[in-house]
């Protein structure tokens, strides 16, 4: 990396902001990820007491005008963007720093997996894949390019649901990068760059594809292709290179292969990418659920190369990432952010009574209804030290408190701990494992009876399961939240045939085994041709390199050779008279008995007889 070229050294632009209200409305709590771009926090609207997600950019950012610009423009076209695969942007502005306001999520990182050393399976590959397809096919039909597709923007629902974050942003960041860092213009994640993005081209979905194409690799190997020493030397070795295509990927490797093709023009849309690995899906086994991490944390700390390449102000050393500690489900709040809440209670209330060294017991107050925010500020009043615990309880949301420990009415003293227990959401549910090789109805009752409900419908083409039965669900997960929506994969029987060229002119019980082995039904019948002789195949129907459905039928032409002809009458014509009217009715072989300057006696066969165009017509002349 040059000295004019460099990624935000997230340690050293970002102080921690836990406890601050940004514009008035957006108190944050905990820090849960540390990215390339900013830091996330937990934290509550204070408008509605609902929590989210804040992602507080580099303060590095806020004096570009430009970036400024780009950023609110990026941020309204996202908002436009509205798919359960892509995460919710709910409200963007400027505060001391640009941030993003979108939906919480409790179920961490493609890159936090990634983090614990853990590799995915094929089959939990595509799964992965198949639901990224859908986001960006949706992306692209709408003009939005990702620009900075990585593991780090894969996040999980605790439904086990993947959304794509930061749609927008690393186009935002080209106002910065165009001006500061590479003249040829590049943005984006240097770990996952594209042949075109690498060298500062102009990006369309197919960059999008490729990144994903890399990401595949790096999930299931547990290894990135190109990556050097520097990232000038990544950037370089990607130039005009297709992404290699490891053995361990298995049945996904066709699909992988094309996708990650040099020339952007060969690679598949996402759409198609998605075809092709449902297309591969029949043939993997079920997958195992994704061991996602727990509610607080949805990122870890950037890979070398993994930083989205903006140009920071001045020259910074870069600093060993560190993992952040994962949320369980019992945890203290960090110090600075408490010392913030305790800061806010001071001012609502006038007084610190966690100050006080006396200890005294009082009773633990009902926080029904309240929201985590309103609770905290509350029980830190009160003189406790707060945590969180976490269950999972039937008829309740997600974030919903459902009480306190010690509960409330019971006498605690004032300088102890008490406990906000806080709801994960109804109990999870397994999906029913016989519902592959059901029919659809079958298997939506099994899913009802287990307490799930039927969500989305795949058809795919299947050459084991029959057409109308389950393949199986696409859920990255074995369980859900009871009444959750189970999507499932149903065939639609095997795919078109097509049917092969040079067909014709081959012998009849060769073509018959061609077709058969497509599972085609077949039907002779004999014609007449010009062309092919006797006894060979002369037409297919439909026609060759034509698309056929399976079990349907081809009709194979077998040759009469050509077709009898009535024989003209000739006789009391002269000889050439004769010969003409014969050759116009396609007679061409004629035999002259008698004087060739003669009148037509005799013909053979006689006027009206059937005969083949090639056979011989005689004459008798005198």
């Amino acid at each position: 990396m040059n000295e004019s070229t460099k990624s935000f050294s997230p340690e050293g632009n970002s102080p921690d902001l836990s406890g601050q209200v940004l514009n008035q409305r957006y108190r944050l709590h905990q820090a849960i990820g540390t990215g390339t771009s900013g830091t996330v926090y937990v934290a509550v609207d204070l408008n509605t007491s609902q929590r989210v997600a804040v992602k507080v950019l580099h303060s590095s950012l806020n004096n570009d005008k430009k970036f400024i610009e780009r950023f609110y423009a990026e941020a309204k076209r996202v908002n436009g963007l509205s798919h359960p695969n892509i995460l919710k942007l709910h409200d963007w502005g400027v505060d001391g720093s640009p941030y993003l306001v979108t939906e919480y999520l409790g179920g961490g990182s493609l890159r936090s997996i990634l983090t614990t050393g853990y590799t995915l399976s094929p089959s939990q590959a595509l799964l992965v894949g198949l639901e990224a397809c859908k986001a960006l096919s949706y992306a692209h039909e709408r003009g939005i390019v990702h620009q900075d597709i990585k593991p780090a923007n894969f996040l999980f629902g605790q439904d086990g649901k993947l959304r794509i974050s930061d749609f927008g942003l690393a186009s935002a960041l080209t106002e910065v990068t165009h001006s500061e860092i590479f003249p040829e213009g590049f943005v984006g994640t240097v770990r996952y760059a594209s042949p075109e993005q690498a060298t500062g081209q102009e990006l369309n979905g197919s960059s999008d594809i490729y990144a994903l194409a890399i990401v595949f690799v790096e999930v299931v190997t547990g290894r990135t292709p190109f990556l050097s020493d520097t990232l000038a030397g990544t950037l370089k070795a990607r130039v005009g290179q297709s992404v290699p295509i490891p053995g361990d990927l298995g049945l996904l490797a066709p699909v992988i292969q094309k996708s990650g093709l040099a020339n952007p023009s060969e690679r598949p849309t996402a759409e198609r990418m998605r075809q092709m690995l449902l297309e591969a899906s029949s043939s993997l086994p079920r997958p195992n659920a994704l061991p996602l991490v727990g509610p607080g944390e949805i990122g870890a700390a950037p890979l070398p190369g993994e930083a989205t390449i903006v140009a920071p102000r001045h020259e910074q050393k870069m600093k060993k990432p560190q993992r952040l500690r994962a949320v369980g489900p019992k945890r203290r709040w960090p110090t600075i952010m408490l010392a913030g809440v305790l800061l806010a209670a001071a001012i609502v209330g006038g007084v610190l009574l966690w100050q006080n060294t006396q200890s005294e017991e009082i009773a633990v107050p009902s926080v029904a209804g309240r929201s985590i925010e309103e609770t905290y500020e509350r029980l830190i009043k009160l003189g406790w030290t707060v945590e969180e615990q976490y269950e999972r309880r039937d008829g309740t949301t997600e974030g919903q408190i459902l009480g306190t420990d010690p509960p409330a009415g019971s006498f605690h003293e004032n300088d102890q701990t008490v406990a906000i227990i806080i709801s994960l959401g109804p109990t999870r549910v397994t999906i029913p494992v016989d519902i592959q090789g059901n029919t659809l109805e079958a298997a939506t009752q099994l899913i009802e009876e287990s307490g799930l409900m039927l969500g989305e419908v795949i058809l795919t083409y299947s050459e084991e399961i029959p057409e109308g039965f389950v393949i199986g669900s696409l859920s990255l997960s074995e369980d859900l939240p009871q009444g959750g929506a189970v999507d499932l994969e149903v065939s639609q029987g095997p795919p078109p045939r097509i049917i092969p060229e040079g067909l014709v002119g081959q012998e009849v019980p060769e073509v018959q085994s061609v077709l058969a082995a497509l599972g085609l039904n077949l039907e002779l019948v004999e014609e007449y041709s010009s062309t092919i002789a006797i006894g060979l195949v002369s037409s297919i129907s439909p026609p060759e390199q034509s698309e056929i459905n399976f079990d349907s039928t081809v009709v194979i032409g077998v040759s009469l050779g050509l077709m009898p002809r009535a024989v003209p009458d000739v006789v009391g014509l002269d000889r050439v008279a004769a010969e003409m009217r014969l050759q116009s009715s396609g007679f061409l072989v004629i035999a002259i008995d008698g004087p060739q300057s003669g009148v037509v006696t005799v013909q053979t066969p006689i006027a009206g007889e059937m005969a083949i165009p090639n056979e011989t017509i005689e004459l008798v002349t005198q």
